[in-house]
């Protein structure tokens, strides 16, 4: 009878792609009764062999110097993911970074956008120079205009937050609205709304933002929640353990390409009209700022400064839809968020978008959609397992 695999994965679980890697290895391993994959060191700072087990194969997400040696010291096969230390000699799995880049700034031309700023922390850091190289291609495709800022040029430098977050506000404040940003990396998002805030630039009214990576908890709670495109990490991880049983049986391999990123989520952040009229952003904000009440075509233009023609005129030249039309627009995507991200029955999610009475959640879902609240929420499940 042959004997189990024990395989390992060295990783921290700090980051949604990161904890997908792992679930992609374990699908693999449930596929191949065989295998049995230890993740227990997962977060130990220094990665070490347990002692008195036999262990036949890594696979791992290095990030500093010294991981890397260490696993270049082992004598066993090892399997990389993740998008550092690119150029060393071990077998690799990765996402495409440069295609990451790409369909952010896709997004945001969807969004009506002509100016596009990308934002990252450490320009030499090879995934962010491949996610600033793709979406430069991009723009450079559909003859936008582009900027791009460096958070920390030199480096992470403890105590300087307060100089990079003064820099990168006034750095936004000398862009005019409306445009788009693409951040490198979700935290690096994080950091891009709240310099957005404290320049006075509304989010998404004024400026869309994106980010790259896909964390489900960073994301959905930032302020407001952050669109990102979603690294294929499930995927990765499937496709790393895949490797690591062929060189384990000792098989021939061939190169493998960067596995593209396919998904994006979309969230408030970049739910953008790109529009240069000042009144049809006001009244975009209003909407938004309201939508969970029980507002009327009469509230938004009893807070705009505009008769009720004119305003109707200017905002569907603008949008393409009516006053009406979109404050129910802007509900049924809050209602759909909150069916995707949360438990919260359809009864209540209705009355904390707007809508006055459940019925009128589910009309506006089979009439928009074709699907009941409830077929929504469970296929969006099965998309995510």
């Amino acid at each position: 009878m042959r004997s189990r695999l024990r395989t390992l994965i060295f990783t921290q679980v700090d980051h949604t792609a990161r904890r997908q890697i792992i679930h992609g290895v374990g699908r693999y391993a449930r596929q191949n009764h065989r295998w049995q994959t230890l993740i227990p060191w997962a977060d130990l700072d220094d990665w070490t062999l347990p002692r008195n087990l036999k262990i036949d194969g890594v696979i791992a997400f290095p990030s500093l110097r010294r991981e890397m040696d260490f696993l270049l010291r082992l004598k066993m096969p090892v399997v990389c993911v993740g998008p550092h230390f690119q150029n060393e000699n071990l077998p690799r799995i990765d996402w495409d970074d440069r295609m990451a880049g790409r369909l952010a700034v896709e997004h945001l031309i969807e969004c009506g956008l002509k100016h596009i700023a990308f934002v990252g922390a450490d320009f030499h850091a090879p995934y962010v120079a491949a996610r600033l190289e793709g979406a430069r291609e991009a723009v450079t495709q559909h003859a936008l205009d582009f900027s791009c800022f460096d958070l920390e040029p030199r480096g992470h430098q403890k105590g300087k937050d307060a100089t990079i977050m003064k820099r990168a506000t006034n750095w936004l404040r000398s862009l005019d609205p409306p445009f788009g940003v693409i951040a490198a990396a979700d935290n690096t998002g994080l950091d891009v709304l709240n310099a957005l805030r404290t320049a006075e630039i509304t989010v998404p009214e004024e400026a869309a933002v994106i980010s790259i990576g896909g964390d489900n908890v960073l994301c959905p709670f930032s302020d407001p929640a952050l669109s990102s495109v979603v690294l294929p990490g499930e995927r990765v991880g499937y496709e790393a353990a895949s490797l690591l049983d062929r060189l384990m049986a000792k098989q021939a391999i061939n190169t493998h390409a960067p596995i593209a990123p396919s998904q994006l989520q979309v969230r408030r952040s970049s739910d953008m009209i790109a529009t240069d009229d000042k009144l049809i952003r006001q009244a975009i904000r209003f909407i938004r700022d309201h939508a969970d009440e029980p507002i009327q075509v009469g509230d938004v233009l009893a807070a705009i400064p505009l008769s009720r023609r004119p305003l109707e005129i200017r905002f569907k030249n603008a949008t393409g839809r009516t006053l009406q039309k979109e404050i129910l627009r802007v509900r049924l995507e809050r209602a759909k968020e909150l069916l995707t991200e949360t438990d919260l029955p359809v009864a209540e999610i209705a009355i904390k978008c707007g809508f006055t009475e459940p019925q009128r959640l589910t009309e506006v879902f089979r009439r928009e959609l074709d699907l009941s609240p409830g077929a929504f929420r469970q296929s969006r499940r099965i998309e995510r397992s």
